[in-house]
């Protein structure tokens, strides 16, 4: 298996926006690095996949995320599906820059 890296940065603007939104038959991963966040910054992540009976996405997982970060590393494992989506919403605090990187299999 091929891996292939993408990656870019998004500044959280209080509403949820997507990271991406891909169609793919593949495995997909994400790293988010959340190294900027300070005391009183609150963000939810969330992951969606395909539901290929009705076609449409459904919620997978979301984590909610808060404070300076110790550990500002956060991974969302491995999920196959032919489409992925991940957003990040700012729920308090102050808007801050994000990076991430998607790993997806060729």
């Amino acid at each position: 298996m091929v891996l292939i890296f993408s990656n870019d940065t998004i500044t959280t603007d209080g509403t949820e926006q997507d990271l991406f939104d891909i169609t793919s038959d593949q495995h997909f991963a994400t790293w988010l690095f959340t190294h900027n966040m300070q005391s009183g910054d609150t963000i939810t992540i969330k992951v969606y996949v395909l539901d290929e009976n009705a076609a449409v996405m459904r919620l997978y997982e979301t984590q909610t995320v808060t404070g300076a970060q110790t550990d500002p590393a956060i991974f969302i494992p491995f999920i196959p599906t032919k489409q992925y989506k991940v957003s990040i919403q700012r729920t308090a605090g102050t808007d801050r820059s994000f990076n991430w990187m998607r790993i997806q299999s060729s």
